[in-house]
């Protein structure tokens, strides 16, 4: 039996005076149908029938999309006899599942909101997010405790292999192999012990065209897809977009759209250049421009524009200009320049100060800061500070014990602790040496700067505060701290204009890691406008405002797009002072 391959495209081949349905996917809306479809549950009792006849007889049947057909038979040729996965042989140890945490952290720092996002929106549901690497092993698996227990009895938690070869047909496994998003459903699991659950997955391309995970939604049967996947694309698509700027934030970037009230939004394009080189793009330009993903690291600025690179440069790194591709089609773009100071030498910073830390056994001050108390316990089985490297993630939601959250307790570096929801983020505050603060569930820690830090898990928590108060005593001053900031910004959010906040965060900066010129107060590697708007807790556009009238008045200069430079910091304390 030969059927036909997976998809190379998104539009259907549907003959002129031909069939009406397309012989690829037998959609008849001139589109691939490649998701589930709306409406009732299908009879399983059927589908497990029409699997059974088709694996035995090799007929075709009708009502089942030829993705999953072609997945039955690789499944067959995997082996999976009877229907029963490989899934004893598969699930990953700790030390090996930690090493693939590592090697997909940026997959992780992307995808983490969207994770914490999408579990909320389908709350109701009763389900599980989960995120894969590129072969379908599980990352992180997060939502419903009701059906987590499900899950885990089948083998869907961290570190299982969920690919075609290990679980036969599955959502996971499928999109990996087919690389479009699709679902799905009950029955149409190839193993029988799957049959009970419903999964929806998309792809997550990177810049480069390759893929780098798979974001899934699993659910019981009972639960219809409908609108499953126009989520799941929507995480991707932000996902992908999180791990571009990530990795091209050093990089020239271009962003277009053929609507100029797009630019900006989660539909632009984004592409990447080394000098005029394309090094890097979006799913949303390769489609817009129509271009290849064999193009990436081949083709040049000229080869994609009619225009010269040089002019398009200037013009449109101040504002908006319209470009041309060599195809004929009109776009509108704006140009980001890399995140360097001027001159083209990386940006100085400034050198965090350490406190001094007595020697073990020293009697502990009553100003004494958490963690230097902590080193004083280590006797006494205290958490030892660990190495914490930039863009690693703490995640509180997997450091929760049956008594309750752990404690991050900071020794140096630094770190921005965030909330997501909705795909929007916000930043709640930035973390420093002598903070301490419990890691809620829905919080994130990433490192910023390379310093130390100690997990403390609750239980071990109360237990080291009852035997040594003075630990206590340290840590609650610390809390307070930051939950006076909290509470601070709470308050700004609601009662403070986006200009006071704006102005508030950039003296902070300028305080905490300004240099003084004879120009004025110089932030090297500052913010760009979404780093901004989610650490004040304001929206992208109205950030940009203010600023351009700060810039415009003269109270702020943007020498490049990441150095500020505060002429006169009094002067904005002073405005401060009249705003409150």
């Amino acid at each position: 039996m030969v059927l036909p391959q997976r998809l190379e495209a998104d539009t259907c081949a549907i003959p002129t005076g031909g069939p009406a349905a397309c012989g690829t996917c037998r959609s008849t809306s001139g589109r691939h149908e490649r998701g589930i479809r709306p409406g009732p549950i299908p009879d399983q009792d059927g589908l497990l029938a029409v699997r059974s006849k088709f694996m035995s007889d090799g007929i075709v049947p009708a009502g089942v999309s030829l993705p999953i057909l072609r997945s039955w038979e690789r499944s067959s040729m995997h082996g999976l006899v009877n229907g029963k996965p490989r899934r004893s042989e598969t699930r990953l140890t700790e030390t090996a599942l930690k090493e693939l945490r590592e090697r997909n952290e940026e997959l992780l720092v992307s995808a983490w909101g969207e994770i914490v996002t999408l579990c909320r929106e389908t709350q109701p549901l009763g389900g599980v997010v989960v995120l894969t690497d590129p072969n379908g092993v599980v990352l992180v698996r997060l939502g419903d405790n009701t059906f987590s227990d499900e899950a885990e009895r089948l083998g869907l938690c961290a570190g299982g292999d969920w690919s075609e070869q290990a679980m036969g047909t599955n959502a996971i496994g499928t999109a990996v192999s087919e690389r479009f998003a699709l679902s799905v459903i009950g029955a149409e699991h190839f193993c029988n012990g799957n049959t009970d659950i419903s999964c929806s997955a998309v792809p997550i391309i990177d810049p480069c065209g390759a893929l780098a995970g798979i974001i899934d939604l699993s659910t019981s049967v009972t639960v219809a897809h409908d609108y499953s996947l126009p989520l799941l694309k929507r995480a991707a698509n932000e996902i992908e977009r999180r791990v571009f700027e990530r990795r091209y934030g050093r990089f020239e970037q271009m962003h277009l759209h053929s609507n100029p009230r797009l630019l900006g939004s989660p539909n632009e394009g984004l592409l990447a250049f080394d000098s005029d080189r394309l090094v890097g793009a979006n799913r949303a330009a390769i489609e817009l421009i129509g271009l290849s993903w064999s193009a990436i690291g081949v083709m040049h600025f000229r080869q994609l524009f009619s225009v010269q690179h040089a002019s398009v440069t200037r013009q449109a790194s101040a504002d908006e200009c319209v470009v041309q591709s060599a195809q004929g089609s009109t776009f509108f773009a704006r140009m980001q320049m890399p995140r360097k100071a001027q001159g083209g030498a990386e940006p100085s910073r400034t050198i965090e100060r350490e406190p001094v830390r007595p020697a073990l056994g020293e009697p502990v001050g009553k100003d004494a800061l958490p963690h230097v108390v902590l080193e004083t316990l280590q006797t006494e089985g205290g958490p030892k500070l660990r190495k914490m490297k930039v863009g690693q993630l703490v995640y509180g939601a997997n450091l929760m014990d049956d008594i309750g959250e752990a404690i991050l307790i900071v020794a140096s570096g630094r770190y921005r602790c965030f909330a997501s929801h909705e795909g929007k983020e916000l930043t709640l505050f930035t973390l420093g040496p002598g903070d301490a603060v419990p890691l809620q569930p829905e919080m994130v820690v990433e490192v910023r700067k390379e310093g130390e830090a100690a997990v403390v898990p609750r239980a071990l928590f109360r237990r080291l505060t009852r035997d040594h108060p003075e630990f206590g005593m340290c840590i609650l001053p610390a809390v307070e701290k930051m939950l006076n900031r909290s509470l601070t910004m709470v308050g700004e959010m609601a009662f403070r204009s986006v200009r006071y906040r704006l102005i508030r965060y950039l003296c902070e900066m300028a305080e905490h890691d300004g240099r003084q010129t004879s120009a004025g107060v110089v932030i090297d590697a500052a913010p760009h406008g979404d780093d901004l708007a989610m650490a004040i807790g304001a929206a992208r556009q109205s950030v940009s405002t203010v600023l351009a009238e700060l810039i415009r008045t003269g109270d702020v200069q943007r020498p490049t797009p990441r150095t500020f430079v505060i002429p006169d910091i009094e002067s904005l304390k002073e405005e401060l002072r009249v705003l409150r």
